[in-house]
């Protein structure tokens, strides 16, 4: 069960302290003030040349990644990674019952032919635990993240102060104008295929077991039986 402290825990977790804000601004102004990124913009006419240059549009985030963003970057995969194997590590019995189990599940159903929903329950019942297991890690990977992303905006936010070019960016860019933005990967969203890509001696068992189950689920929403 996930309590309001742990809750709370991973609320503190995701915010961004003073030292790492002032970290990232510092990195931000110092790379803007090096010219880092590089962007090559076309020159302004003669006329313009004696002018406030115009502000010109955000380059596209991909054009954008710098050495700090990637630091940023591979320092959340390697953390998220960590957390992942720490998470299958604390697991182990779960995952290895859940592994036999589904074994059995197969040769009961699909061997013998013998629908016993009790032991499918049962299994059911643990295969809920391992993705609660899954959704309460993900809840601290995303916290993760989503620091990650707080010193990028600041980083950026410090760069634009300071590049020669980017400072002509319009005061508030797009919203969604974050280079180097990190996200979550998809297989935080998908507990059941760790459950596969972990153990490749009982993969297609489990892999059925599964189907299995989920098919007795969507036969009890629509009425009918296995």
């Amino acid at each position: 069960m996930i309590t309001s402290d742990s809750v709370n825990g991973v609320v503190r977790r995701g915010r961004l302290g003073r030292t790492a804000r002032f970290a990232a601004r510092w990195r931000g102004k110092r790379d803007g003030a090096r010219g880092v990124p590089r962007i090559v913009l076309p020159e302004p006419s003669g006329e313009q040349r004696s002018k406030t240059p115009p502000p010109i549009e955000p380059p596209a985030p991909e054009l954008l990644i710098t050495p700090y963003v990637m630091e940023v970057r591979t320092g959340v995969r390697r953390t998220t990674e960590q957390m992942r194997s720490a998470l299958i590590g604390r697991e182990h019995a779960l995952l290895s019952r859940l592994r036999a189990e589904s074994v059995r599940v197969v040769t009961q159903y699909d061997v013998r032919e013998d629908p016993r929903p009790a032991a499918l329950a049962r299994y059911g019942h643990w295969v809920g635990q391992w993705r609660t297991s899954v959704d309460r890690c993900r809840s601290h990977a995303h916290a993760v993240v989503d620091q990650a992303n707080q010193r990028l905006a600041c980083y950026w936010d410090a760069v634009r102060e300071t590049h020669p070019q980017l400072s002509r960016l319009p005061r508030r860019p797009p919203g969604d104008w974050l280079p180097g933005r990190v996200e979550l990967d998809r297989s935080w969203y998908q507990p059941d295929v760790w459950l596969l890509a972990d153990d490749d001696s009982t993969r297609t068992a489990t892999s059925r077991a599964l189907h299995i189950l989920e098919r007795q689920n969507t036969d009890r929403v629509d009425g009918r039986t296995a």
